[in-house]
Formats: structure tokens, C-alpha cells, sequence
């Protein structure tokens, strides 16, 4: 096959499925799993309350409702329902699952210090109006991308908490989200799902925020190393 030949192809020609196809999938796994679904929106609500706080064990529980939800999204909706009709996708929900047992592992570092009060409120509005684009795209109410199980919500929330951690551990957990939202956006692209570019669009908002509200150490007047000054000698 010569370079003239796959010019000739369109992204839309790599997308073996039609966009109601894809939007039937929030459906089909918020019908099914009614109403434990509820479980997991309410722990995104009650996470950043967690991380919020000053004690050491409520932010543990914080990074190990994150792991669950990275997890519930990577295997329920990845692999056991998109998988079947986008092979990339199970690849894609495997490495969330390995993602989330990182989370896991590392909920016993915590978070590095509380949470501020600007990403929580950031994280309160994702988890809350991201989940309404697919509704917008799909006018259904069972169509809700739910976090912990739509990965566009899950990601784009995730970030924000990925960010309080140092360096290089977060941009080794910020690889996986950024490489899922240039996927996604390809593929709503593809399927003409507009309002669905939200969620890696909303990803990259979130990320800018996180980044400038929590600096890395080095950044951090509150963790500069400080530099000793000349001995006095005792006279």
C-alpha cells in the first residue's frame, strides 16, 4: 500500500462503529448497574471533602477512592463494554487498571498536604456538569458519563489530584490521562460527537489549574530549601 493510498483514508475510516452506537454505551452500563452506579458519583463527592483535610488518613482515603474509580472505569466500561466494539479500548482499560492499583498502592504516601480549596470546588464542578455532554449528545437521562465509570469524567477529574504529587511520580500518573485524551478527542472527532470533545478539553483546563494552584516543591516558598547563612563565631 503506497503513500498516495493512505492519504486517501479519513480519520473516520479507522472508526469501525457509528456514533449511537458509542452514546448507547453510557446507557447500557448506568442500566445495568443500577443503583449500585450510585456508589461511585458519591464517592467523586466525597473525595476531595477527604483530601481537604489536615489528618494524613482521610487523604489515604482519598487516593484510594481514586484507585477504585480508576479502576470501575479501566474494567466495567474499557474493557467490558467498549472493548467489544474498539479494540483500543481494551488496552487502554487494562493500563487504567494498572493505574488504579498504583493509586492503590500509593494511598499509603497520601497526599503530599491538603487539598486546596480551589481544585476541590474544581473537582466538585466536573464530577457534577461533565457528566451532562453526553446527555447533550444523547438526549437520554440514563445516558449520564458517570465518574468511576465514564473515563472523559474520571480523567478530567483525576488530574487535579495528580498534580499534588511530586514530581517525578506526577508526570508519571499524567501520562496515562493525556494519552487517553488525545485518543478520545480523535474519536469524537471521528464520530462527530462534539460535545463530547468537552471532557479532553475540560482534562487540559483542569490540568493548567492543578498545576498552577499546587507549584512543584522546588516552586512552593513553603518547601524552598533554605539556604544557611555564614556561621556566627562566638567570641
Amino acid at each position: 500500500m503506497n503513500g498516495a493510498t493512505w492519504l486517501s483514508y479519513s480519520l473516520q475510516d479507522f472508526v469501525m462503529f457509528g456514533p449511537e452506537v458509542f452514546l448507547r454505551l453510557f446507557a447500557r452500563i448506568n442500566q445495568d448497574l443500577w443503583p449500585w452506579l450510585l456508589v461511585w458519583p458519591l464517592a467523586g463527592l466525597l473525595l476531595p471533602w477527604f483530601g481537604l483535610q489536615a489528618a494524613e488518613l482521610p487523604r489515604r482515603l482519598a487516593m484510594a477512592l481514586a484507585g477504585l474509580a480508576w479502576i470501575g472505569c479501566g474494567y466495567l466500561f474499557l474493557v467490558r463494554y467498549y472493548g467489544p466494539v474498539n479494540l483500543p479500548a481494551t488496552g487502554f482499560g487494562w493500563a487504567f487498571v494498572v493505574q488504579g492499583l498504583l493509586l492503590l498502592l500509593l494511598k499509603g504516601r497520601a497526599l503530599p498536604g491538603p487539598m486546596a480549596w480551589p481544585v476541590a470546588v474544581c473537582w466538585w464542578l466536573a464530577v457534577l456538569l461533565l457528566p451532562w455532554l453526553s446527555v447533550l449528545e444523547m438526549p437520554d437521562l440514563w445516558a449520564l458519563a458517570l465518574f468511576g465509570l465514564a473515563p472523559g469524567v474520571t480523567v478530567a477529574a483525576s488530574v487535579l489530584l495528580f498534580a499534588r504529587q511530586p514530581s517525578p511520580l506526577r508526570w508519571l500518573l499524567l501520562v496515562l490521562p493525556l494519552a487517553w485524551s488525545l485518543f478520545s478527542a480523535a474519536t469524537y472527532w471521528a464520530l462527530g460527537t462534539f460535545w463530547l470533545l468537552g471532557f479532553p478539553a475540560a482534562t487540559l483546563v483542569l490540568l493548567v489549574v492543578a498545576l498552577r494552584v499546587n507549584p512543584s516543591p522546588v516552586q512552593n516558598p513553603g518547601s524552598q530549601f533554605v539556604r544557611p547563612g555564614p556561621r556566627r563565631q562566638s567570641p
